[in-house]
């Protein structure tokens, strides 16, 4: 799926759904730190390509977020094999995996999880959330492409669930 080998992701737009699925697996982050953090940079405009996933390398996994439309957001755990190319619907774009590219999001490696969180937006399940020891990381759907932030959006039309 999305020019990448071996990736099927389920993609949710409610977060009973995602809560069902995931609920043990995020749980078992708290405490962890955050690694690293990896997304796709197109090579030949040197920017993130945010219509790819973001992994986030947790321990011993690798937590796999990605916007898709803009009403469904994926997650998977250990699916993308980052060595493999991308071949982003034979459009010919130079795509590779890089490792803490967004300086922005340096921060935040190293930091411990203290809780995850499902946000919504509305009644819409956008993306997912890290309040860490020091700071904070979501991963959301920003209208059918990714979207990182590091601040907590507090707006009343959004809602963060801890799993």
């Amino acid at each position: 799926m999305l020019g990448i080998k071996n990736y099927n992701p389920k993609f949710y737009t409610e977060p009973p759904h995602i809560i069902r699925d995931y609920k043990v697996r995020l749980d078992k982050l708290k405490g962890k730190k955050i690694e690293e953090i990896w997304v796709v940079w197109n090579q030949d405009d040197d920017e993130w390509f945010n219509n790819l996933p973001v992994i986030i390398k947790i321990g011993d996994c690798q937590l796999e977020l990605c916007a898709f439309k803009t009403d469904e957001f994926a997650v998977s755990f250990d699916e993308i094999n980052m060595s493999n190319e991308i071949d982003y619907f034979g459009t010919g774009i130079v795509l590779k995996w890089e490792k803490n590219k967004l300086i922005e999001f340096d921060k935040c490696i190293s930091q411990r999880i203290v809780t995850v969180e499902i946000i919504e937006w509305l009644t819409c399940f956008i993306g997912i959330g890290f309040n860490l020891e020091d700071g904070y990381l979501a991963v959301c759907n920003g209208l059918d492409e990714n979207e990182m932030s590091i601040v907590k959006n507090n707006n009343p039309e959004y809602k963060h669930t801890i799993v």
